[in-house]
């Protein structure tokens, strides 16, 4: 009947789908059993849609890579911003830990040998792993004026009879450096103690960097 193919070619892109309730779906498969232009047109929407599938599958496929693509970039720029930050905290921690790990202790310019002794002794009773250097005033001022070399007339008028410079004792030690300090602080002849444990460690770090 012409009317009721018109009604099932309506309804068989319905049927393909599955969606049909089962009355429209059981006059649909009681019709086929006897049409053979509906189900020439049925064939022809399932081929259709075999068709149309693996476009279909390949257009998701690409949008989950798109996905997964964009994913792993922003992943992969999040590790290297977090590694970068490892080293260079590495870096800082490294340089603040060698420099934490030194001192100057100034020395007033009446201080007697005597008492540059005990001092001295002092800090090497505080442990075995003390590297120390006693530095004069003329030494110091060497140091000073070859730090100025660039600019020699700075320092041209200092010389040994007016020496500003003050003798230090430098230390590099694995010992805490506070417990040095707490031991020598009140010792007589010591005019200042220098040290940097309480220095912020990045302002540290570019403190050297731009001072080398």
């Amino acid at each position: 009947m012409k009317n009721e193919c018109d009604i099932v070619k309506d309804l068989l892109f319905s049927y393909h789908d599955g969606v049909l309730s089962n009355t429209s779906k059981a006059f649909v498969e009681e019709h086929l059993k006897t049409c053979k232009s509906c189900n020439h047109i049925l064939q022809e929407i399932k081929l259709e849609n075999q068709k149309k599938k693996p476009l279909k599958e390949i257009d998701i496929f690409k949008r989950i890579r798109k996905k997964i693509t964009k994913r792993n970039i922003i992943i992969l720029i999040s590790l290297l911003f977090l590694l970068l930050v490892i080293i260079f905290n590495i870096f800082v921690f490294r340089n603040y830990n060698e420099i934490a790990s030194t001192m100057e202790i100034y020395l007033q310019d009446d201080i007697t040998e005597e008492q540059i002794e005990n001092i001295k002794n002092t800090i090497i009773g505080t442990s075995d792993n003390i590297e120390l250097e006693y530095v004069s005033k003329e030494t110091a001022l060497e140091r000073m004026k070859n730090n100025f070399k660039d600019n020699p007339d700075l320092l041209s008028g200092y010389n040994k009879e007016n020496n500003p410079i003050p003798a230090s004792i430098e230390i590099k030690t694995n010992t805490e450096i506070q417990t040095i300090v707490d031991n020598i602080q009140d010792m007589p002849g010591i005019a200042h103690i220098k040290t940097h444990i309480n220095y912020n460690p990045y302002q540290l770090f570019f403190y050297t960097i731009f001072n080398k």
